[in-house]
């Protein structure tokens, strides 16, 4: 059995495929597999794909016609020929970082399925990571109800494709592998619930960055060359000797930026809340003064009223003593 499996599903990302594929191999292991499974693949992409494995003869090309949603049954085809004791992921358009292999080795030890640190890179050059850890409680728990956590910008709501891994032996104890995903539904989110909604299914996520994602939607507009030249530039960053020395320090400005932003955020509302609470505060107390002084002129007034009517009925009171008086002699 071999040390890993690596599934690349790709549809028509001919430009970056290269750099994606060259950043695992980097990873310095012969005893791997890396199947590129193609959904649907054009002329141009076939082409590349063929090249690749031709270079490597540890790469081999499935070439699938196109599927529903994003072919994800073509996936659980090439894993009934996988050979890896665990299988990891790469997209077609990101970049796995040089500890990428280790730590997923590492984590899967111990565990089923593991899930690296969340990084994207915008648009803007930025790097921006996202702790998750399905193995605490608050992240656990909205996660398997699809909804969100609330956390906070410093965290994440799961994790992407090149970020994961999973033995092969726990992927082929699930109950259903790859699967057509709902379409309301992330594909690769989707796949990592039927992992961890399992009993026997033991998890681990490693708070560390293990490749880089490149968000597609961002760059809806961008030209194949500009996408590709992005992965260049930060393909030869990665591989410089100080590579990921600034991958961490560019996490962490960046996290601390956010964290930053998100406390003052916080002390925002929180002032906010105090001012309003001081407000209703307020509001009550004239409430009650008001009150008090109601009450007071409703004493006052039923007061008066009361030694009013007792004035204007005291001459019929003298009246009535002297008529019981009058009663009175006469009885005797």
């Amino acid at each position: 059995m071999l040390r890993a499996t690596i599934l690349i599903p790709t549809h028509r990302h001919a430009a970056t495929l290269p750099m994606a594929v060259a950043s695992v191999q980097s990873q310095g292991r012969d005893e791997i597999e890396i199947l590129i499974v193609g959904d649907g693949a054009n002329d141009a992409l076939r082409s590349v794909a063929l090249s690749l494995a031709a270079a490597d003869r540890r790469i081999r090309f499935f070439d699938f016609p196109k599927g529903p949603r994003h072919g994800e049954g073509h996936r659980h085809v090439a894993l009934r020929e996988a050979r890896g004791r665990i299988v990891c992921y790469q997209s077609d358009d990101d970049l796995w970082l040089p500890n990428h292999l280790d730590v997923m080795e590492a984590a899967l030890k111990e565990a089923d399925f593991a899930g690296g640190m969340h990084v994207n890179v915008g648009k803007d050059g930025k790097l921006r990571g996202y702790y998750f850890d399905l193995e605490q409680p608050a992240f656990r728990e909205p996660y398997l109800e699809w909804r969100a956590n609330g956390l906070g910008d410093w965290a994440s709501g799961g994790f992407g494709l090149s970020f994961a891994a999973h033995s092969l032996d726990a992927y082929r104890r699930l109950p259903e592998g790859w699967a057509t995903s709902p379409d309301n539904r992330t594909t690769e989110h989707w796949m990592w619930h039927k992992f961890v909604r399992q009993a026997w299914c033991r998890v681990k996520c490693p708070p560390v960055p293990v490749a880089l994602h490149f968000p597609a939607p961002e760059r809806a507009s961008w030209s194949d060359e500009r996408l590709a030249g992005e992965l260049r530039g930060w393909a030869e960053i990665i591989a410089r000797p100080d590579g990921m020395a600034r991958v961490y320090q560019a996490m962490t400005e960046e996290m601390g930026e956010r964290l930053l932003r998100q406390k003052a955020a916080e002390m925002g509302r929180h002032d906010q809340e105090i001012r309003q609470l001081r407000a209703e505060a307020e509001a009550g107390r004239a409430w009650a003064v008001e009150r008090d002084l109601r009450r007071m002129a409703e004493a006052e007034r039923d007061r008066l009223v009361a030694s009013t009517s007792w004035r204007m009925t005291a001459p019929l009171r003298a009246l009535a003593d002297r008529l019981k008086a009058l009663r009175s002699r006469r009885a005797t």
